[in-house]
């Protein structure tokens, strides 16, 4: 690129100008104590950044436990909406226990489904959170509704104690509890 001789002039004498500038004393003085004070930050407002933090916190270790039992809920839903056939067809809990021996926990009759109420149909295995379990199909015989009924090791992200949770996922009510030391799903 070719530059015009007043160009050159101009940028040259642009460049003198700023060369011959400086800073008295006292502005130099007055830039470099406004750099160097530290600004103040007053006691509310790290109060108030330290009780954000705190309900942050807290916030995290409280409600997990309820986004993971939606989790849960969520895969037996999917589970129960994709109405797999039935590995092993008996009327016992027994013959289903027989049957799924592959499971590292021993099925077990809960108390909110008693025999007088419900009657098994069948057992195939499943998964929850990746670990095998077993899905049993359960007909309420006052009504003649078939469920299906999970039953699975603790997770170790969930506490034992785990409080009964209701939640209704993709049209299939599901309700999770612990019992005898399993963690208990029935879809409907």
């Amino acid at each position: 690129m070719n530059q015009k001789p007043s160009d050159k002039k101009l940028k040259q004498g642009v460049k003198q100008f700023y060369k011959s500038q400086h800073l008295s004393e006292d502005q130099l003085e007055v830039m470099l104590h406004k750099t160097s004070t530290p600004k103040s930050t007053l006691p509310w407002q790290r109060v108030a950044i330290a009780a954000m933090l705190l309900i942050a916190v807290s916030l995290f270790f409280l409600f997990p436990t309820r986004n993971h039992y939606l989790d849960i809920s969520s895969e037996i839903a999917y589970n129960h909406n994709s109405q797999m056939q039935m590995e092993v067809m008996t009327s016992s809990l027994s013959g289903i226990r027989t049957y799924l021996n592959r499971l590292d926990f021993s099925l077990t009759s809960s108390q909110h489904l008693p025999t007088s109420q419900w009657q098994v149909i069948g057992g195939r295995y499943c998964s929850i959170e990746g670990k095998l379990a077993a899905q049993i199909k359960v007909k309420h015989l006052e009504t003649n509704k078939i469920y299906t009924l999970y039953q699975a090791r603790l997770p170790d992200s969930l506490d034992s104690g785990v409080k009964r949770y209701t939640t209704d996922i993709d049209g299939v009510n599901v309700t999770l509890w612990e019992e005898n030391g399993l963690l208990m799903g029935l879809a409907n």
